[in-house]
């Protein structure tokens, strides 16, 4: 079983390292550029490894996490994952998508995501945008509710929503995203368990839900994400059957 994790700031790290912890046997990290100080945590990205590759140092986080050896990789299958990241790959049970600056977590943007919808991969979305962390939706192609159902959503409710949403990217690219690092450990925690729920083939409670938890409250709560007719991930048509467990959908488990 194969997960990769997208993205080794607070929340990505400490989901990867949770997972390898968990027994996942493996759990490849995609990221780019080199550690900084606010990609720390505990449980994750450690201080002396502030200036190393961040993918090279999420990867030794794995295998410190891990509680045994992890199998070999053959050698055909040692390419670098950022020639893959853009790409559909099979053989992913689960893809988590917890990207460093978290609006693409709160808001993201449904076009990266076309390749895994292309190729049947489920993928979950998490991070953390200042004072709110993020977990969800968590999308099975064809079945559950993805990224463009949520977007074309709440342009239907909030007209403005995509124009607020574009400066509000372009105002972002400069700065280094906040992000709180005890909140991002909680939402690393709840990631992790539903994707390890997720992969034993149990509910996770993450169809067609995104948990929100902005503090001060200490309270998660859950936003429907609806299947969009409009959009072509084909989850509309399915809807009904979906939300009375999202985990029936035919997927790799843990189960030995």
């Amino acid at each position: 079983m194969r997960v990769q994790v997208r993205g080794a700031g607070r929340v990505g790290a400490v989901v990867a390292a949770a997972l390898s912890g968990s027994g996942v046997g493996r759990v490849d990290v995609v990221d780019g550029g080199c550690v900084e100080p606010w990609d720390v945590a505990p449980g994750g990205l450690s201080a002396e490894q502030i200036g190393e590759r961040r993918d090279l140092a999420a990867r030794r986080v794995v295998r410190q996490a891990a509680p045994g050896p992890l199998p070999r990789r053959p050698a055909r299958e040692r390419t670098s994952a950022e020639e893959r990241t853009s790409s559909g790959e099979t053989g992913l049970a689960l893809v988590v998508i917890a990207p460093r600056d978290g609006l693409a977590a709160y808001a993201p943007d449904p076009e990266p995501a076309q390749p895994l919808l292309a190729s049947g991969t489920p993928h979950l979305y998490a991070g953390v945008i200042e004072a709110t962390g993020v977990v969800g939706p968590l999308v099975v192609p064809g079945i559950t509710p993805c990224a463009g159902c949520a977007a074309a959503g709440r342009a239907e409710r909030e007209p403005a929503w995509p124009r607020m949403l574009a400066q509000w990217r372009s105002g972002r690219r400069r700065t280094a995203p906040a992000c709180d690092t005890a909140l991002a450990m909680v939402v690393a925690g709840l990631t992790a368990v539903q994707a390890l729920a997720f992969l034993d083939g149990r509910p996770s409670g993450g169809a067609g839900v995104r948990w929100e938890l902005a503090l001060p409250s200490l309270i998660w709560e859950a936003r429907p994400v609806e299947a969009h007719p409009g959009c072509g991930c084909g989850a509309a048509g399915e809807e009904d059957a979906v939300y009375a467990s999202a985990a029936e959908a035919p997927h790799a488990t843990m189960s030995r």
